[in-house]
């Protein structure tokens, strides 16, 4: 792979693939997350609602696009990456609903809690598909 003329190192590509997925399923998670709220959903039980939407939309995603895994897709597989996902999901709550008591914008909660996410997210996905490759 080359950028700007220049190779780029194995692990860019798939970081680079991770970040577009993840800016999609952000974007997404920012959509449910508003419409719930917008239709009375308290922010704290709208982002639960959010961050299990995005999860299956991950999981495919990241499966075919990030780590192109080739292995067809199994119950298992999912059972194992939903609970990778579990503990950024956790980790991601907990920094919202942190922020949010904190006095902070939901959107402010939204986007550091997702960020601060990601590096970690990134790690434990990719060697749920190293195996599955």
């Amino acid at each position: 792979m080359h950028l700007l003329g220049r190779p780029v190192p194995g692990w860019a590509g798939p970081v680079l693939r991770f970040l577009a997925v993840g800016g999609s399923a952000a974007a997404l998670d920012a959509v449910v997350l508003s419409a719930q709220i917008a239709h009375g959903v308290s922010p704290y039980a709208a982002r639960v609602g959010s961050l299990a939407v995005t999860v299956v939309y991950t999981w495919v995603l990241n499966r075919r696009v990030t780590f192109r895994t080739t292995a067809p897709p199994s119950w298992r597989e999912f059972g194992h990456y939903l609970l990778t996902a579990l503990g950024g999901m956790v980790l991601n709550y907990v920094l919202y609903s942190g922020l949010l008591r904190l006095g902070a914008a939901v959107w402010l909660a939204f986007v550091i809690g997702t960020g601060l996410t990601a590096v970690y997210s990134f790690l434990r996905y990719r060697a749920v598909f190293a195996a599955r490759r």
